[in-house]
């Protein structure tokens, strides 16, 4: 502090000494010392900007006074500080007045943070005094001897507007917005919402006061633009230093000093801000400003435009007491201005610095590098080398990317191009644990780490795109559902909150999610099936052989033989060519015989369906007919039985409940539910199709069949009488790797998997390409057979009972099946009743003919049908019948036979006789063993 002191006693001692020795010199040659003042107006009170000021004009008057010796100007500083209040603009034009009468050379600095100063600017153009304004104003609002040294606001226009259009902000239906304090920053929008290549942004104006005292309109504002359903992530931000910091403040704990929002700050100096909370937040922050060009003490724009501001005088009276041409020695006489002359005045011209005309030439032609760049005027009074630069913030700070002036407008480097659209180096994810897609495992240490499907797409994304994570389960570990007041819960919750950057998983892409949250491009597409427990096998059954055919059938087969049978005794009596002679080699003998009896009847039937040979066969058509339709039936239903047979014995049967969605939604005794809070479940709420309605009615009034993961939806499928309704993804994963359990039915509405993010996310786009590139290139195929055909797949599964894929049970065979060959039976003894009632008649007419015409047709027919019709009767007549016309004969007869059988033991000792009573003329014994017949007549 010592040192401090004596280094500037000694400063101005030395000083004092070079003002003694050249004070001679001085009288001489200037007989009276020139005055130069420079009067400062502010409109704030800001004690550490003041404190930062008041030490730029003491440094400044230090140079002033070492170059005035230096030079020999013989000139005093005097610089005054003036606090701009409306209500005393007459006190400010008594100091003018002062200040005119005493002053040899008078100057104005005009630094307005809340006020318009064109007031100010139009009563010292007036006067014909020079003065810098620090502040930004429109072109429209400078005066003949204002020079601006802060950009104007239609240069400060043009430059966002470039901006804008460089990287396409406010157009495609996307909303830019523009935040601003003060109303003179809408000057800002005078070429922004010009139409420029028949485009013209969308701009949403919000107003920002965070000087009042109730600011809930602005944490309003706020968190409108937070609002998750609002596209707008560009915004423009127009206010003062000062208020820059709180409104930064207030943004980061709402949410919008984040990832998902791009900030443009125009006007202000944003290396002042603390960037390494908001780099860490992952906001994208760009400034658009004069940036210092020489290094000074407590850098602000603010105080490097009133240092050039204060250099600037010194360069234009350096120029003016140097040039050749103006009369140094010359006094320069002010007009005599007082308090009274002013009031009485009826314009300000009369007060003027005469000197001011020469002094506004000088200012347009000089050149000098200050400390924000080159200061130069044109003829309007604006800065012509005057450069934007445009920052970007980066881990090294704020970092220029590019610059902007209005002769070669916007230039932006490849870095500055990299630095404003590369993805965040870190990010975090949000996850639910479900196999294959995410699980948590435990190494050896007892550290958790996540493996799976998404895990390795991710880390593969995030190779390609060069960023890390960290991840996270969910809070409730659900994917997300809809509450009825509209919060969403889960991985969507977390992405609405923007508490995280992604979401992946088995997260559905669906219409509800897609609102609140956006999404990559899927890379998974899926349906939803049923998963239930496979059938149990049948027990072993010793009448396995019965199975092809049901019940039914082998009743309708038994009473088919027995029909057939009747009828095929019936059709060989009635028929005359089924009645032959007992010897081959004679043709006329005295008697015929029936080989169809009726035990041989039922004998040539049931020999016939086995595929037997019978040493026997039919001679008439009409039999012919008959047993051909049998054996016709027979053929149809041996192959069918065989065939039937061999898949009942070769094929394992498994008896499913359910086949389909249609099956399960018709029945009640299996209950069925999907995932709580997952896609599954919001599809059959919200799905208009009649069967899926009423799952969900049923569903819905079930609350317990909803299970809260995957794999308590499996347990209770093993354990339980239920169904579980999921993605065909997942569905196959889990029916791969547990034996008991089968994929039902197809797929019902095809869905896709996606990685959410935040909605308006810059990384939506990155991440898409990445997906549809790892498609191409056959990475998300590996990645498939890896999680669901390589890693943690049983060896052993017996899966010949139930092939999910096609279904092949072997069904018994009905009436509906082998029904038509019943009727082709049926049609058969038809047509052979039909011809054995042709040949019975034809055969009758003949007989009577060989009568004699003794009896009429109708008897003839009558006798014959009732031999035909005796059952007690033998199976032999005679070749011819002589019936005697006496009853005598006949009474003979009778006793004849009825003698013969009352006597019935003497003829059982014959071995194998065969008895007829032949229309009581003759009683024939036919030994079967024997080639020559014995006859007892």
């Amino acid at each position: 502090m010592m040192v401090d002191i004596d280094s500037r006693m000694l400063f101005f001692l030395i000083i004092f000494v070079i003002r003694s020795i050249t004070n001679g010199q001085q009288q001489q040659h200037h007989p009276r010392r020139s005055v130069v003042t420079i009067v400062l107006f502010i409109d704030y009170n800001d004690p550490l900007l003041n404190y930062h000021i008041q030490s730029l004009i003491a440094e400044y008057e230090q140079e002033w006074i070492i170059s005035s010796i230096y030079l020999q100007t013989n000139t005093k500083l005097n610089i005054e500080t003036i606090t701009y209040q409306s209500q005393n603009q007459l006190k400010i034009f008594e100091k003018l007045c002062y200040f005119l009468n005493s002053t040899t050379y008078l100057f104005g600095i005009t630094h307005f943070r809340y006020q318009s100063p064109i007031f100010i600017h139009t009563i010292l153009s007036q006067m014909h005094i020079p003065h810098m304004t620090v502040s930004m104003i429109a072109n429209n609002s400078l005066n003949s001897y204002t020079l601006q040294m802060q950009t104007s606001s239609e240069y400060f226009s043009m430059a966002i507007r470039d901006i804008i259009d460089h990287f396409d902000w406010g157009y495609n239906h996307n909303e830019l917005v523009f935040i601003y304090e003060k109303q003179s920053s809408l000057d800002l929008l005078s070429d922004v919402l010009q139409m420029r290549n028949n485009r013209q942004p969308t701009v949403i104006l919000k107003a920002f006061a965070m000087e009042a005292k109730d600011s809930s309109g602005s944490h309003l504002i706020l968190k409108e633009l937070r609002n998750k359903a609002d596209p707008t992530k560009k915004i423009i931000v127009a206010i003062t230093q000062k208020s820059l910091d709180q409104f930064l403040a207030e943004a980061q704990k709402i949410g919008i000093v984040s990832t998902y929002y791009h900030l443009l700050i125009v006007g202000v100096d944003a290396t002042q801000l603390n960037w390494t909370n908001f780099y860490e937040s992952g906001v994208q922050l760009t400034s658009l400003q004069l940036t210092s060009a020489k290094p000074i003490a407590n850098f602000r724009i603010e105080l490097a435009l009133i240092k050039d501001a204060f250099d600037t005088v010194k360069y234009i009276l350096r120029r003016l007491l140097f040039d050749d041409d103006f009369p140094k020695d010359q006094y320069l006489h002010q007009q005599e201005c007082s308090w009274n002359k002013m009031l009485t005045a009826t314009s300000y011209l009369t007060f003027k610095q005469h000197v001011g005309e020469r002094l506004l030439e000088i200012s347009r032609m000089i050149n000098f590098l200050g400390t924000t760049g080159i200061v130069d005027f044109d003829r309007h009074g604006l800065r012509r080398s005057l450069r934007l630069k445009i920052l970007d913030l980066s881990d090294q700070g704020m970092v220029e990317i590019g610059t902007w002036t209005h002769k070669n407008r916007l230039t932006i480097t490849q870095l500055g191009v990299q630095q404003m659209t590369q993805i965040r180096k870190h990010l975090l994810v949000v996850t639910r644990e479900e196999k294959p897609y995410v699980s948590r495992k435990k190494d050896s240490n007892g550290s958790f780490y996540f493996e799976g499907y998404c895990i390795d797409m991710l880390d593969e994304i995030a190779r390609r795109l060069h960023f890390n994570y960290s991840i996270h389960i969910a809070e409730d570990a659900a994917y997300g559902k809809e509450d009825e007041n509209g919060q969403w819960s889960g991985i969507i919750g977390e992405l609405t909150r923007r508490t995280a950057d992604l979401g992946i998983g088995a997260l559905t892409i669906t219409y509800p999610r897609e609102q609140v949250i956006d999404f990559t491009k899927p890379f998974m597409t899926f349906g939803i099936t049923i998963l239930f427990r496979k059938p149990l096998r049948n027990r072993p059954n010793l009448f396995a052989f019965l199975a092809p055919l049901k019940l039914e059938v082998w009743l309708f087969i038994a009473m088919a033989y027995i029909g057939v049978s009747l009828f095929l005794f019936s059709m060989a009596r009635f028929s005359p060519y089924e009645w032959q002679s007992p010897h081959s080699c004679k043709r006329n003998t005295e008697y015929l015989i029936n080989r169809f009896t009726i035990l041989n009847c039922f004998w040539f039937t049931i020999g016939s369906l086995m595929k037997q040979t019978i040493d026997y066969g039919p001679r008439s058509i009409s039999t012919r007919v008959l047993i051909g339709s049998w054996w016709f039936f027979s053929l149809i239903m041996i192959a069918s039985y065989t065939a039937n047979l061999a898949a009942f014995l070769t094929t394992k049967r498994l008896i499913a409940p359910i086949d389909d969605i249609e099956a399960l939604a018709k029945q009640t005794e299996i209950n069925y539910g999907a995932l709580k809070g997952g896609s599954t479940e919001q599809f059959f709420r919200s799905s208009k199709i009649p069967t899926y309605e009423r799952m969900w009615y049923y569903m819905s009034s079930r609350p317990e069949v909803f299970p809260d993961t995957t794999e308590q939806g499996i347990d209770w499928v093993k354990q339980r009488n239920y169904a579980f309704l999921l993605e065909s993804a997942t569905n196959e994963y889990n029916v791969q790797r547990h034996c008991d359990l089968m994929q039902v039915g197809g797929l019902i509405e095809s869905k896709s998997y996606g990685i959410g993010t935040t909605h308006g996310s810059p990384y939506r786009d990155r991440i898409s390409n990445e997906i549809l590139q790892l498609q191409e290139n056959g990475f998300l195929d590996k990645l498939y057979r890896k999680w669901w055909k390589e890693r943690n797949v049983r060896v052993g599964c017996d899966d010949g009972d139930f092939d999910n894929r096609k279904k092949s049970f072997t069904n018994e065979l009905d009436l509906k099946n082998i029904g038509g060959i019943f009727v082709m039976l049926i049609i058969g003894l038809s047509f052979s009743f039909i011809v054995t009632s042709l040949e019975f008649y034809f055969k009758a007419k003949r007989r009577r003919l060989l009568d004699g015409k003794s009896t009429t047709i109708k008897e003839r027919l009558k006798h014959d049908l009732h031999f035909a019709l005796c059952t007690s009767c033998t199976s032999s007549r005679p070749t011819y019948i002589h019936e005697k016309d006496d009853n005598e004969k006949d009474e003979i007869t009778d006793e004849i036979c009825g003698d013969f059988h009352t006597k019935s033991n003497s003829i059982q000792n014959l071995p194998r006789e065969t008895i007829s009573c032949i229309d009581h003329d003759h009683v024939t014994l036919v030994p079967v063993n024997h080639l020559s017949r014995h006859h007892v007549t």
